[in-house]
């Protein structure tokens, strides 16, 4: 029996497939880490807006003097955000501003009644807490695929923009 012609050239391709195959997957698995960092990425910015919408809802219902629990409630009844242990309440910023909502009180009132009087009073404005602003800043992302000692690439950190969100102070915790 006679080889077929094709069988010389049949060999000189074997193990091009696992070349082929170690050149694509290196290039896949690459893009899924990608993929993955950029995902939680945007998952901690994300929270980073929720945690600030949280964040100013306590704090427009509850006294100035209770900073540590609105930020624990606003990281979700944590101290670092579940997730994402670049965001913790190091990172939250809380302001109390004036009607024009740019100035911050200068003088807090005694308790929400005094704050109450002296929003009514015009020679007290400076003390009436009327807009409460709560931002996110400072979180500089670092993924975690890329373990520093683990690669010889050095580990990317990321500056995430700041989350802001205010909003009309409500009772700050008024109780009749």
């Amino acid at each position: 029996m006679r080889a077929s012609p094709l069988l010389p050239s049949l060999k000189r391709q074997r193990g091009a497939a696992a070349v082929e195959f170690a050149l694509i997957g290196g290039l896949l698995i690459a893009l899924i880490y990608a993929i993955f960092e950029f995902s939680r990425m945007l998952f901690v910015y994300s929270s980073m807006q929720e945690i600030t919408r949280r964040g100013a809802r306590e704090a427009t219902v509850r006294w100035v003097d209770q900073t540590s629990t609105i930020k624990r409630l606003a990281l979700f009844g944590s101290t670092t955000l579940p997730g994402g242990p670049e965001v913790t309440d190091a990172n939250i910023f809380i302001r109390y501003l004036q009607a024009n909502g740019i100035d911050e009180v200068t003088t807090t009132p005694l308790d929400a009644g005094d704050n109450l009087a002296a929003c009514i009073d015009a020679t007290r404005t400076t003390e009436c807490i009327m807009y409460v602003e709560v931002s996110v800043q400072n979180v500089v992302y670092t993924p975690v695929i890329f373990k520093p000692g683990k690669m010889s690439v050095s580990k990317i950190a990321t500056t995430l923009p700041r989350a802001t969100t205010t909003v009309y102070a409500e009772s700050m915790g008024f109780a009749n």
